[in-house]
């Protein structure tokens, strides 16, 4: 049975290196879907969004459109409140049913922390972990499993035959590094500056024409409530 990427973030906006990298999980575990999950309210910058709801959402269906193998969720949009993986993950669970393998992406500086998460020892028992490693992060052959919460240790593997099963496994894989980040990017739109190449066209226009991420805009966001995950 085809496994089903999952790929959560804030996509503030979204840029190629998001695209690279839903790319190199297709490839690297043989998935004919990736899901991206635009995060209703980001636990991790302290802050909500710079652009709209709707504003983020509209960007990743310009950039993902044009390839088959990407598909736009919107729920953590639509929910109410903090937004929690586990409860994303148990949604997507009930409506694919218990035998779809569900492989969850997430960066190794982010799984570090996974033991901060709500409910997350029973994150495994609704998705496998993807875990993406800078291919130029020279730290991580030093620090490898140990990285991680001990508890998740015996969840690694090195088979990729074992992601046939629902959830339950842990594997790293190679990312391409690109510097590109949705910080720098609204920082050169704040600027009026040009952004594209680090964006598809499609995303830059829409930017350029609704004149997003104005340092005025910044300014409001101060103080936005945070969420947890």
């Amino acid at each position: 049975m085809t496994a089903i990427g999952l790929f959560g973030g804030t996509f503030d906006p979204v840029h190629f290196g998001h695209l690279r990298l839903a790319t190199e999980l297709a490839e690297a575990f043989h998935l004919d879907q990736v899901l991206f999950l635009p995060a209703g309210l980001p636990y991790h910058r302290g802050r909500s969004a710079h652009a709209t709801n709707e504003q983020r959402l509209t960007m990743l269906k310009l950039a993902t459109g044009r390839d088959a193998r990407f598909d736009v969720d919107p729920r953590e949009l639509e929910r109410e409140g903090n937004t929690y993986t586990y409860d994303t993950l148990a949604e997507i669970r009930k409506e694919r049913g218990p035998d779809v393998p569900l492989i969850f992406l997430v960066g190794s500086d982010t799984f570090a922390k996974i033991d901060t998460w709500h409910r997350w020892t029973e994150l495994f028992d609704l998705a496998h972990f993807a875990i993406a490693i800078r291919a130029d992060d020279t730290q991580w052959s030093s620090k490898g499993p140990g990285a991680f919460p001990k508890e998740a240790w015996p969840r690694i593997t090195l088979n990729l035959r074992e992601l046939a099963a629902p959830a339950g496994k842990i594997m790293t894989f190679a990312m391409t590094p690109l510097a590109i980040s949705s910080t720098a990017i609204r920082a050169l739109a704040g600027e009026r500056a040009s952004i594209r190449y680090l964006t598809p066209d499609p995303v830059v226009e829409y930017i350029r024409s609704h004149d997003l991420y104005a340092r005025s805009r910044d300014r409001q966001d101060e103080g936005a409530p945070a969420a947890t995950r």
